[in-house]
């Protein structure tokens, strides 16, 4: 069943490798077991509800390519799992690079230490940072109630409530000047000529808003203006960007005032979070 699916799914222009993958995580759901599962108890019969549940899911991961997060309603990121669905971005391991800076600076910050995720959408980068520095507090602001009511779900289900304020706003607006130690933010930032390049499961299914904005990046120019206001001297903006658009976004930074302005590259050797420091 397993071979038969993955072959299905990379026909119909899934990658070979997620083809797998994406057939064992669907058949360990509809099975309710672990994927390790399938392999210790491979010849397992599947009886006609089990198999009609896991054709029902890989119509629409591979005629629909709706993504396997939403699907499964949940996805993995730096340790912690999320709930996800239809409305929020899909955390992405690349978005961990965030997470790291972020713990740099707040690490290094005092006794206790504040931060805006602007964005936060799932509350993914937000969550990871509480859950790895407990003394730090954090604020997570999204244009989208949809997404707030993931990241509210998932703050509880995490015992994180108590440290995190969501809040429904754009950008920075409203925050008081020199309040913040850090700002973090994985903002839009595929431009709309680029909507080609994207992979049908993001293209037609992860929120727009989440992902789209003009050429020059506007809205990474607003945010770090509004962050040189919000954050305190010392304090850190650590934005992610897409590949080939690092020079942009520290030039974006440097405009406005932000010294030591450097980027860190993912594991694929792109340069994928640029952060600065406010004078």
């Amino acid at each position: 069943m397993l071979a038969a699916a993955a072959g299905w799914l990379a026909a119909r222009g899934v990658a070979q490798d997620e083809a797998r993958l994406d057939a064992e995580l669907l058949l360990a759901r509809v099975l309710e077991v672990r994927r390790l599962d399938l392999y210790l108890d491979h010849d397992r019969p599947l009886d006609e509800a089990e198999r009609g549940r896991f054709r029902a899911l890989m119509r629409r991961r591979g005629e629909g390519r709706e993504p396997v997060a939403y699907l499964l309603g949940e996805r993995g990121f730096y340790g912690l799992t999320l709930a996800v669905g239809p409305g929020v971005l899909v955390p992405r391991p690349e978005t961990e690079h965030l997470v790291e800076v972020g713990l740099e600076t707040l690490r290094a910050a005092g006794a206790r230490p504040t931060f805006v995720d602007v964005g936060t959408g799932s509350g993914c980068v937000a969550l990871a940072l509480l859950r790895e520095h407990a003394p730090a507090r954090g604020l997570g602001v999204d244009r989208s109630a949809e997404a707030l009511a993931f990241a509210a779900r998932n703050a509880r289900d995490l015992g994180l409530a108590g440290r995190l304020t969501l809040l429904r706003g754009d950008l920075l607006t409203g925050l008081a000047d020199a309040s913040l130690d850090l700002v973090v933010s994985n903002p839009p930032y595929v431009t709309p000529d680029e909507r080609g390049l994207l992979a049908p499961e993001v293209a037609r299914w992860e929120p727009p808003g989440a992902l789209f904005d003009a050429p020059g990046l506007p809205l990474t120019a607003a945010l770090a203006r509004q962050a040189r206001a919000a954050l305190r001297p010392g304090g850190t903006l650590a934005v992610e960007t897409g590949q080939g658009k690092a020079d942009l976004v520290r030039g974006l930074l440097e405009r406005e005032g932000f010294g030591e302005v450097r980027a860190v590259n993912d594991l694929a050797g792109v340069e994928r979070v640029v952060v600065g420091r406010s004078p």
